[in-house]
This record gives structure tokens, C-alpha cells and sequence, in this order.
């Protein structure tokens, strides 16, 4: 496809915006890949963005492949300088590729507007990627076209990966000019500052410690992974031949170590069956030996038994099996007695228990008791003091209960005398009155009758004074 053929929506650009680089910030932990120069533009590349390009470059080394960076275009808030953060990538998917070239189509740009508007609508296109497989990092006629007309933005770059050779750059604007950085940054959150040691050794090649997390890296599974399924080309390079000449090496030594891992087990199984098989061997004879003793010896014993009289071994044999049965009924009677007695021995250990709990709370009594008997040494003297005082008062509630009742029964007599004397007095004045009617009797018979007739004066009689005594 000619240039003049390749067809872009328009971008839309926002304003740098101001915050603290990734390096200056504790969020982050930040590794350089190369070794940035002072003029180059500072450019932070995510640690999984670069992990997921690595691996889409490795996915088919046969063409170019490419795809967009976004992220942030951003001035840096202490010093006012412009850096680049590289957050998310996207893959073209609709695309023109040969070896040496890729070209975006009409479609592959709709495709990357519409992702971007969907999943990362925040993020700006900061730049674009392509791989150069087995050519080398540099921006070919073709490619700095794209990025003159479709990234010309001062601080947009191109990001180069050779996934042959390992190697990779970016690339900025300067001066009006394209031109590679000396090296960049790779970040990530401090929490997985490890992985991405991990991660900027392994594309730098050098060795990762042991421990370090075992097994492939990403990178080097994917690159595994693209060689198997590559497809069979004509222009396999040294690099091709050597890459599958170590590979089917490495299969071969994992097979022949598996063969021979398979073959010392199952020697080891063919060594225990073997040794097994002597066994039952020897077991199996040893078997038949006793057996054939068992039967001599039983015959012999019929022989003794019977002395050649048959009946004379059946009284025996019943004998012996009537033994048996009143052997078992013995055994049987032992049984239960031992089941009576397992049961009354669990009942004295209960009582025992019982007791041993009751005794230990009469010696904590005893021991109580012993101490107050420790802290009242005069304790049997003052008891008798005690009941000295006790008797004394008795004694004074004796003779004060014998006063009682002798006040008991002056009271009584005092009380006899006063109803005496008011029976006295009571007789007395009956007679009193008695006499006093009497003579008031006798005077008005002795009086003349003239006399008992009224006077024209009045004349008061006063009836004579009684004296009661």
C-alpha cells in the first residue's frame, strides 16, 4: 500500500498536565533500561505494557506487527520539564504487513479509536510500536513517514522491538528530527518491584537470581512458545538454526532424562517384585514343611491314641470334646463373673473417687481447723472462763428467780389484803346505811302526829349527820 493510500480518523491532542515523575514518587518503583541521556526526553514505559508487547512481538517473527501506546503526556510539577508515560498499549489488529514493513489501514484505526473510547477513554495516544524482526532498531522511510503525518506531536515517540535479536528503543522528536534515546525507564507499583527486576534482567539478558520465582520468564515462555508454532519459511536465519538446534537439544535432554528416570523406576519395581517372589518362594516351602510335619505328627498321635482299637480313640475323642464344651462354659461363667466384677470394680472406683474428693475436703476442714488452733493458743482457757462465767450466772438467775417469785407472792397477798379491805369497807357501809334507815324509822314512829302535821312557816328539818367509819 503507497502512503498516499493509508488513511487516519483526526486526533484529538489534550494539554501536558502537571504531576510528580514516576522516579520522584514513592508509588512507584522505577528501573532503567540502557542508560538514559541527559537531553533525552525522560519516557516511563509500564511494566506490563511492556511485558504484553514483548510478547505480541514475539507471537509471529515472520512479519512486522505493531500497535498504539497510550498514556500521558505530562511536565514535570518541580522542575517544569516534559516527560512521557506509557500506561496502556493496544494491538492493531487490521493491518498491512510484510518482513519489512507494517502499514495501519483504515480500519485498524477505527478499530484502535473505538477501544481506546471504550477502556481507556482517560488516556491519550502518546505514540505507536512496531516490531523489526531481525533488522535492528532504527525508523525506516516508511516508518518515519507514519510518524511525521500521524505522530508529530512533540512529545510523541516510536517504540522499535526486534524480537530476533532482543533488542529495542525509543524514539523522539528532536530538533525537528527523529532520533533514538539512549535508554528509558521501565515502572511499575512498588509491591511488585521484584518481577519487575525480574523483568528489565531478562531484557537487558542478564541472569536472574535462583529463588527469584522459578521457572521461565514470561518473555522467554512466549518466545518458547512463538518458536513451536512458528510456521516453516525458507529464510530461516543462523540465528533461527541456532535458536532451534538449542531448543531440540533441550527437548531431547528432557526426554532422555525422563527415559532414564523412567528406566532406574522401573528397575527399582522389577527389583522389589523379585525380591517378593523370593519371598512367597521361600514362604511356600516353609509352608509345605510345617504342613507335612502337622500331618506326621497327627498321624502319629492316631496311632498312639488308638493303639489299633478304633472304638477305644472314639470314647477318647468324645471325652475329650465333652472337656471342651464344660472348658467352655467355664469360659463362659469366667466371662461373666469378670464382666460382674470389671462392673463393681468401676463402681468402687467411682465411691473411691467419691471418697478420695470427701477426704481431701475433710483434710483442707482439718487443716483449717489447725490453723485457728495455731492462731488461739488460749482458746481452752478461755472456754473455761467461759463457762466459770456462764455457771456465775446461772447462779445469779437462780437466786433472782427465787426473789421472783417471793415478790411474785407478796404481790399476791398485798392483793388478798386490799380486796379485804374493800370488803370491810363495803360491810360497813351497809351497816352504815342500815342504821341510819333504822333510826329514821324509829324517829318518825315515836313523833306525835301534830307534829308531823305542817306549820304555816317553813320549817327545815335537817337530817342528822352519819358518820361512816
Amino acid at each position: 500500500m503507497s502512503h498516499d493510500e493509508m488513511v487516519f480518523d483526526d486526533v484529538k491532542y489534550r494539554e501536558p498536565e502537571r504531576r510528580c515523575r514516576p522516579d520522584r514518587d514513592r508509588r512507584w518503583a522505577c528501573l532503567a533500561y540502557g542508560l538514559p541521556g541527559v537531553i533525552d526526553l525522560p519516557i516511563y514505559l509500564d511494566r506490563e505494557t511492556a511485558d504484553l508487547i514483548e510478547r505480541h512481538a514475539l507471537r509471529d517473527t515472520s512479519v512486522e506487527l505493531g500497535g498504539i501506546l497510550l498514556g500521558k503526556e505530562c511536565l514535570d510539577e518541580k522542575t517544569g520539564l516534559p516527560f512521557v508515560m506509557v500506561t496502556r498499549s493496544l494491538e492493531a489488529k487490521h493491518y498491512e504487513n510484510t518482513q519489512a514493513s507494517f502499514t495501519y489501514t483504515h480500519d485498524s484505526w477505527e478499530e484502535i479509536t473505538r477501544e481506546r473510547d471504550r477502556l481507556h477513554p482517560d488516556l491519550d495516544i502518546v505514540g505507536w510500536y512496531h516490531t523489526h524482526p531481525d533488522f535492528g532498531i532504527f525508523l525506516s522511510s516508511h516508518d518515519q513517514f507514519i510518524h511525521r503525518h500521524f505522530f508529530a506531536q512533540p512529545l510523541q515517540v516510536a517504540y522499535v522491538v526486534d524480537p530476533i535479536r532482543q533488542t529495542r528503543g525509543f524514539f523522539q522528536w528532536r530538533d525537528g528530527e527523529l532520533e533514538e534515546v539512549e535508554g528509558y525507564y521501565l515502572y511499575t507499583d512498588r509491591a511488585d518491584r521484584i518481577a519487575l527486576t525480574r523483568l528489565v534482567n531478562d531484557l537487558e539478558n542478564f541472569p536472574n537470581a535462583e529463588g527469584g520465582g522459578g521457572g521461565l520468564s514470561p518473555r522467554l515462555e512466549a518466545q518458547l512458545i512463538a518458536m513451536l508454532t512458528r510456521p516453516v519459511t525458507h529464510h530461516a536465519t543462523t540465528v533461527d538454526r541456532t535458536q532451534t538446534a538449542v531448543l531440540f537439544s533441550l527437548i531431547g535432554s528432557l526426554v532422555g532424562m525422563l527415559v532414564l528416570a523412567a528406566g532406574l523406576v522401573l528397575y527399582q519395581m522389577y527389583q522389589e517384585v523379585a525380591d517378593q517372589a523370593r519371598t512367597l518362594k521361600d514362604l511356600q516351602e516353609s509352608t509345605g514343611e510345617i504342613v507335612s510335619a502337622q500331618r506326621l505328627a497327627l498321624d502319629s498321635l492316631l496311632d498312639e491314641a488308638s493303639d489299633g482299637h478304633p472304638d477305644k480313640f472314639t470314647a477318647r475323642y468324645n471325652h475329650v470334646v465333652r472337656e471342651r464344651d464344660e472348658a467352655r462354659k467355664e469360659a463362659e461363667r469366667a466371662k461373666t463373673i469378670d464382666a460382674a466384677l470389671t462392673d463393681r470394680s468401676q463402681k468402687l472406683e467411682a465411691d473411691n473417687l467419691k471418697l478420695t474428693k470427701e477426704y481431701a475436703s475433710a483434710k483442707k476442714t482439718v487443716a483449717k481447723y489447725n490453723e485457728e488452733r495455731k492462731t488461739s493458743p488460749d482458746l481452752l482457757g478461755r472456754l473455761a472462763f467461759l463457762e466459770d462465767a456462764l455457771k456465775t450466772k446461772a447462779q445469779a438467775i437462780t437466786e433472782k428467780d427465787a426473789i421472783l417469785e417471793t415478790v411474785k407472792d407478796a404481790e399476791k397477798v398485798e392483793a388478798l389484803i386490799h380486796s379485804y379491805h374493800r370488803t370491810w369497807y363495803t360491810a360497813a357501809a351497809g351497816w352504815g346505811l342500815f342504821l341510819v334507815t333504822a333510826l329514821g324509822l324509829f324517829t318518825l314512829i315515836g313523833q306525835p302526829k301534830s307534829a308531823l302535821r305542817p306549820s304555816d312557816e317553813s320549817t327545815n328539818i335537817d337530817p342528822p349527820p352519819h358518820r361512816i367509819a
